[in-house]
């Protein structure tokens, strides 16, 4: 029998598909195999039944380039280019069958091109290895967008070829759900050929954890990285990624960049090493080792067959067809699965083989050399004389694109076929222009925008057009609620980034305006209370106050009138006094503060409950994570699952308390159903009615059993040894009352598997006072703080619906002691639904949780039990800072003001005082960009150039006399201060229903 493989250097690349057909080709050699050389070496050693064919190029892309019709689609053209091509190497010769690989889709014209070229055939196998679509798909690049052309050209592959063969079972079952046409199994034991096991060479090191594969993101690397996170450091000697990387299209990008940037933000040592040839990896088999293969989507994974039956150790994703097989054919053969929807639920079996890695190893070798499996499918052979299965109409359709683009082939080929062999040469070279090319021209592109991504560079650049701008929308049409909606968005656009996705770099530069943005929200307020959004126009002409230290344009009645009508009466109250008579507002907002000091020294939660299940022992605990729970269920089995592997719970001192404030959903339901398995302490108490996050918390401060106290929601978890470490922290400082670590925000899917990483909170150079600046410094996920703190200071207002965290904060800083833990402890799952707190009435509530406290009446509430040298070194602070969540130097001038206006009052002397005039000059300069009054063609550029000026030259004043050993020095660069970078995003309302 005399088979054609239509694959190139099969005895020369390195990859899963000739790998296959290199043991095909060796356990068959009965069958004579043909297959195309293109830069294979003639010589390359080879099996008598391999023969290559050199690969003639005598079809190009470029010959189709004026190729118009509606029939057949562009997204063949390689396709027919590459059967062609393939077709045209073997012309005349004469084949059984032709055996080609569906990891390409040159199958669905191989037929006619065959035919065309006189080759002669019977019947066309298609071997399945694993749909491209896809591996694309699933991919670092491509962020989950799916490629209908390619799914429809592997489809149309399958349905034209004559027959069909895979080594997996689940890939078989995948195409069966959408074809008719089925597929023969061949068993991979008709091709590979087991190893034989070695128990590991005594050593009293401690195993390494080894990732071997590809980098592409269906492989996991990500999910071995991340397990080997939540593993105890101390039970393993080095994790390393083996393997070759994937690139973008356009080879600029590689899996890599993704996964160095993932290590980085764990803190993790997990290293890269080389692809190793077979022998090499026979020989880590044969060590101290234990082999991840964590796919998400495998057609099987020869890896992990080979690293099993060698007698290591193996951890494997359930989207690898192999768990199939292992469970069917080798039932006693013992492997860890991943759980693709809880990867942690692993780390149990995993920690198993590590503490007793000599005794696991010898267990399994035993069950290796005790297993027989038997191949129970058809040979090769025989499949290939199976009947064949085929769609006539797919047949004829693809025959008849072939003979269209044949024809115009045909036709633009007169006089020219001298140039064919030069073609042929020229390609490679030509492909390596281009490629130049393209690269020179993002590099170029690269520099010239690079200036850009300065914001002053970028503003400027901007400024001329602004008026323009400004008049196309606020001159545009708004008769319907579509041209309301339209509308808004070109206020959207001209104020942020809002579809900049689908703009050029010329649109891009008349977008995102940063300057005279009170003109803008005020235009927005406007909109938004035509379209009866009257809660955000209230906001946004809160946010021109704000900007402005002032009410300019006499809107305090309608946002006062607003808020009494959405029910928030003590916001109103702060807003009041905040923005209502100058003269009153230092007494006025020092009283509300202390009067909320006051008003929740006792915890106010109730007893009362619908639902309570409480299942925990008598104690003591030392630590009590509290849990809200509304619309949960969904997120509640990944998350009590997870905290499964806390080191305290595992020792029974720790409990969970779940708090249910009248959720419509079930989640009462799921926690009967998971509790028994968990094996930990719970507490399910559901409250009569709908409560705020604050009340839930207060009531499960009530409810806790221990000293110490963690909140957490379901879309957020620590790492293993969090609560262990930072209770720790407390029980070595009776002083100290918070202690907190770094955490991870990161992108999950639905079912809580990793997408993406957001970005860390990184709380290096952590001092206490920086709260003040940024709030997340001090925080809740991956912390734990003492009960007693309520006790001392006071409980949660439980009249916030999602910033009394915030306010709590500001409300106990000034009694209270914190450290952070140089560890990433905590981590947010950001799954696709948005977060209850991200709303405008969030940003209205952060008017008394945050902006309050930083009036003068607040400064001295933060510091009038404390030194003037602490109120300098905020002040300090203020002028150069970063954000927990950033990594550039931020300002403050804002807080700065008040902050000098105090320590004037307090220490008429202090040194920081020379900085004040620098700071109120730069603090109106600021003010003077947010609202241009008198607004023309060039006064936004004339603006930025003073304000460049002013800034430069105060900035430059400041250094010179700048503390040496301030961690930060200052840099002013107008965008990069507070005000620009909280509370400055638009906020996107619903327009679906006006664009109807």
């Amino acid at each position: 029998m005399k088979v054609l493989i239509t694959d190139f250097d099969l005895f020369a690349k390195v990859g899963g598909g000739q790998t296959f057909y290199r043991s095909l080709i060796r356990k068959n050699p009965d069958i004579d195999f043909y297959y195309l050389i293109d830069k294979e070496e003639r010589a390359t050693k080879r099996p008598d039944n391999a023969h290559g064919v050199p690969f003639q190029e005598k079809y190009f892309l470029a010959d189709l380039n004026n190729f118009f019709d509606v029939n057949p689609p562009k997204w063949v053209y390689r396709s027919f280019v590459r059967a062609s091509n393939i077709a045209a190497s073997v012309a005349g010769m004469e084949f059984d069958l032709v055996d080609s690989p569906d990891y390409e889709q040159w199958a669905i014209f191989l037929r006619p091109a065959l035919d065309y070229h006189r080759v002669k055939f019977a019947k066309i196998a298609l071997s399945l290895h694993g749909k491209i679509s896809t591996t694309l798909k699933l991919d670092w690049f491509n962020k989950g967008k799916e490629n209908i052309p390619l799914e429809l050209e592997e489809w149309k592959q399958y349905a034209t070829v004559d027959l069909r063969y895979g080594i997996s079972k689940s890939y078989i079952d995948e195409w069966q759900s959408l074809s008719p046409f089925s597929a023969h199994y061949y068993h991979p034991l008709h091709f590979f050929a087991l190893p034989q096991p070695l128990e590991a060479i005594a050593s009293g090191d401690r195993p390494d954890l080894n990732f071997i594969g590809r980098t592409e993101r269906r492989k996991g690397p990500d999910i071995f990285i991340d397990i080997a996170w939540w593993l105890d450091k101390d039970l393993y000697n080095e994790a390393n990624i083996i393997g070759p990387h994937s690139f973008n299209d356009t080879g600029t990008i590689s899996s890599e960049s993704y996964l160095r940037s993932m290590l980085g933000d764990r803190q993790s040592p997990v290293k890269f090493l080389p692809p190793k040839p077979q022998q090499e990896l026979m020989g880590l088999f044969a060590r101290k080792t234990v082999t991840f293969v964590p796919s998400r989507y495998d057609t099987l994974n020869l890896v992990a067959l080979e690293s099993l039956f060698s007698g290591c150790p193996t951890v494997i994703g359930g989207g690898a067809g192999v768990c199939r097989l292992l469970k069917e054919d080798f039932p006693d053969v013992p492997f860890v699965e991943i759980d693709l929807e809880n990867i942690y639920s692993c780390l149990a079996a995993i920690e198993h083989i590590l503490r007793d890695y000599a005794g696991y190893r010898r267990q399994l070798v035993d069950c290796v050399k005790n297993s027989a499996a038997i191949a129970d499918s058809p040979v090769l052979a025989d499949i290939y004389q199976q009947n064949s299965q085929y769609e006539q109409e797919i047949r004829d359709e693809l025959q008849n694109w072939y003979a269209q683009l044949m024809g115009y082939w045909v036709s633009t080929q007169e006089n020219v076929s001298f140039l064919q062999p030069l073609k042929a040469q020229l390609k490679p070279t030509l492909k390596q222009i281009k490629n130049n090319l393209k690269s020179t021209a993002g590099q170029l592109k690269g520099r010239v925008l690079q200036p850009l991504g300065d914001d002053r560079n970028a503003q400027l650049v901007k400024a001329p057009n602004l008026l323009k701008k400004y008049k196309e929308t606020f001159n545009a049409t708004e008769q319907t609620a579509k041209d309301l909606a339209e509308k808004i968005q070109m206020g959207w656009r001209l104020g942020s980034g809002y579809e900049s996705e689908f703009q050029g770099v010329r649109g891009k530069l008349a977008t995102n305006y940063r300057i005279d943005r009170v003109r803008l929200w005020r235009e927005l307020a406007r909109i938004e209370e035509l379209r009866s959004n009257t809660l955000v126009s209230a906001t946004y002409k809160l946010r021109a106050m704000r900007a402005l230290g002032a009410d300019q344009f006499g809107d305090l009645p309608f946002v006062l009138r607003t808020l009494t009508e959405y029910g928030f009466p003590k916001e109103m109250a702060a807003i009041s006094a905040l923005y209502g008579q100058p003269s009153e507002r230092e007494e006025r907002c020092h009283s509300l503060i202390e009067q909320a000091r006051l008003d929740n020294l006792t915890n106010p939660a109730g007893d009362e409950y619908e639902i309570w299940d409480d299942r925990r022992g008598d104690g003591p605990y030392r630590a009590t994570i509290i849990v809200s729970l509304y619309n949960a269920a969904a997120k509640l089995p990944l998350f009590l699952k997870t905290l499964q592997h806390q080191t305290l719970i595992k020792r029974g001192e720790a409990e969970v308390v779940l708090v249910d404030s009248g959720s419509p959903g079930n989640e009462y339901e799921v926690f009967k159903d998971l509790a028994p398995t968990l094996g930990y302490p719970l507490l399910y108490a559901r409250s009569p009615q709908r409560e705020t996050i604050q009340s839930a918390w207060n009531r499960g401060i009530k409810l806790a059993k221990s000293p110490y106290l963690a909140f957490l929601g379901v879309d957020e978890t620590i790492l293993p040894d969090c609560l262990e470490i930072l209770a720790g922290e407390l029980d070595q400082d009776p002083e100290l009352d918070w202690a907190i670590g770094h955490s991870l925000v990161t992108n999950v899917d639905m079912q809580g598997g990793w997408v993406s990483d957001i970005m860390p909170y990184d709380r290096t150079g952590y001092e206490q006072d920086l709260v003040y600046l940024e709030t997340c410094y001090l925080s809740w996920v991956g912390a734990l703080y003492r009960k007693s703190i309520h006790e001392r200071f006071g409980y949660y207002d439980q009249s916030f619906r999602g910033a009394g965290d915030t306010e709590f904060k500001n409300r106990v800083m000034p009694f209270i002691k914190s450290k952070v833990v140089d560890k990433m402890l905590g981590l947010f799952w950001n799954y696709p639904d948005e977060r209850t707190t991200q709303s405008p009435a969030t940003e209205i509530e952060d008017m008394r949780a945050w902006y309050l406290h930083r009036t003068l009446a607040g400064v001295k509430y933060a510091f009038q039990r404390r030194s003037p040298e602490e109120v300098e070194n905020l002040l300090y602070h203020c002028l150069g800072y970063r954000k927990s969540y950033c990594k550039h130097t931020s300002t403050d001038f804002d807080h700065a003001y008040n902050l000098a206006l105090y320590l004037e009052k307090v220490n008429p002397h202090a040194e920081a005082l020379q900085y004040a005039p620098g700071i109120k000059a730069l603090l109106g300069t600021y003010r003077s960009l947010d609202w241009l009054p008198k607004l023309s063609k060039f006064s936004p550029l004339n603006s930025m150039l003073t304000a460049r000026k002013l800034t430069k030259q105060w900035q430059q004043e400041h250094q010179q006399h700048w503390p040496k050993d301030r961690l930060f020095a200052p840099h002013y660069s107008i965008f990069n201060d507070n005000r620009h970078e909280q509370h400055s995003f638009l906020w996107f309302t619903d327009i679906t229903a006006s664009k109807k």
